[in-house]
């Protein structure tokens, strides 16, 4: 098997880390608890990288932080809490948050803006869009809300999603479109999107093959697949395939495209048939993989690394749960159109945390040129790039700009929050890399 390292482990948690999030655009890495705080991190390139405490938040929040979240330009962070409200911190300079400031480095001033209410429940997951417009959250409520930033500091409520029956464990975003998706305590996963003519929020379709609660989801780097986990010990595979062809022609009766009233049409296709989300794609259940946990499956994520698209590569997944066990997959894209992506166990690390149940894991996703452009698109308005035909690419590979050679291998790096209140910092040892034994506590 490849060797998985522990190269950092962070105290200062004073009762159990609930969840990890990675800045995009700079060296920090955040954690929430029970213990109402987040803590930030900083750390310097790999191949030895090194962990510092860069700053405590105690956060407002009355109850526990369950969930946070960095926007894909690194410079806002949300969090989830138990007290049902989202909290919003921005960093600003001297200028303040009102002023529009946005700054991505490593030392920044964190400062709150009002919280996001609405929630009657307590709040489980918040999430980012993968363009920074949108934020969603979910709760016990059996809610799913959906946000937009129309400011540095300012939030409407665009959609209040009803259509799961029990509490809603997680929410994620499309790793390019702004398709969202939920997993609840009623067993399901939900798709949403904007419906193409008028922009309300809809359910694009709901996937049943779970047998108990699903408490995590996540979508491929490529988009076409989701991963999803929870009480019945399973990590399933659900994958996309297309209703269209590469020309637009329609495949069965879709609909006639019309306008409707104060609504906008579109897109659809050469015949003048309709192609939003639900007729573009149908999603299905494509497998799963057993045996990799022995009890309650509260994490997974699925980041890039590993071997190459062109080498049949789609990334790694990595588990984590209440049996203390970490794993890392390697997933390969299937031999014949519809089946499931092959997947191979690279690492597997027993006890973890100790005798500590790990409740979240998360890939390093560090991307500066990335978050800059992201940033760039924001403060000008910038479209996305469209087809000949005038409709968005459907293209879900990502566009990765030319990175900082400091940074080249952090896919490799994952983090794990448990129950003992530490996060622990991991490597996938590919390539030789010369991990540090633990993390620098100096700065409180």
């Amino acid at each position: 098997m490849t060797n998985l390292k522990e190269i950092a482990t962070l105290t200062g948690h004073t009762d159990r880390a609930w969840h990890v999030s990675w800045s995009p655009a700079a060296p920090i890495l955040a954690s929430c608890s029970s213990d109402k705080s987040v803590r930030l991190y900083s750390y310097s390139p790999l191949p030895s990288p090194r962990f510092n405490l860069q700053s405590t938040i105690p956060t407002s929040h009355q109850r526990t932080v369950r969930s946070l979240s960095f926007s894909p330009t690194g410079a806002t962070l949300s969090t989830a809490s138990f007290d049902s409200t989202v909290g919003i911190w921005q960093q600003s300079d001297e200028a303040g948050i009102d002023d529009g400031a946005t700054g991505t480095a490593a030392d920044g001033e964190w400062e709150a803006v009002d919280p996001l209410e609405g929630h009657e429940s307590e709040c489980k997951s918040v999430e980012w869009s993968a363009d920074g417009r949108l934020l969603a959250s979910c709760s016990r409520d059996k809610s799913v809300w959906v946000w937009e930033a129309v400011g540095p500091a300012e939030f409407e409520c665009l959609a209040v999603l009803m259509e799961h029956t029990q509490d809603v464990k997680s929410v994620t975003w499309h790793p390019s479109e702004e398709l969202l998706a939920s997993a609840s305590y009623d067993d399901t996963i939900k798709l949403f999107s904007a419906d193409p003519y008028d922009d309300e929020w809809t359910c694009l379709t709901t996937l049943t093959s779970h047998s108990a609660t699903v408490w995590s989801i996540s979508f491929s780097p490529c988009g076409n697949y989701l991963a999803s986990a929870g009480d019945d010990l399973v990590i399933k595979i659900w994958g996309r395939d297309s209703l269209v062809t590469p020309s637009g022609a329609e495949l069965g009766e879709l609909g006639v495209a019309k306008r409707e009233e104060g609504g906008r049409m579109g897109p659809w296709s050469s015949g003048g048939v309709r192609i939003g989300d639900k007729e573009r794609w149908k999603w299905s259940f494509k497998g799963e993989i057993e045996g990799a946990h022995e009890r309650t499956i509260y994490a997974v994520d699925w980041g890039r690394g590993g071997l190459s698209t062109e080498e049949g590569g789609l990334g790694r997944i990595v588990s984590c749960g209440g049996d203390g066990k970490i794993n890392v997959f390697q997933l390969n894209k299937p031999t014949t159109a519809g089946e499931m992506p092959s997947h191979t166990l690279l690492s597997s690390v027993e006890s973890a945390h100790g005798v500590s149940d790990v409740n979240h894991v998360a890939w390093c996703k560090l991307s500066p040129a990335k978050a800059a452009d992201t940033l760039r698109r924001l403060e000008g308005g910038e479209d996305e790039e469209e087809g000949a035909d005038g409709e968005e690419k459907m293209d879900t590979e990502q566009k990765a700009p030319e990175e900082d050679p400091r940074w080249k291998g952090v896919e490799n790096m994952f983090a794990s929050a448990g129950d003992d209140g530490a996060v622990k910092v991991w490597v996938v040892d590919e390539e030789g890399l010369k991990p540090t034994a633990a993390a620098d506590e100096t700065k409180e």
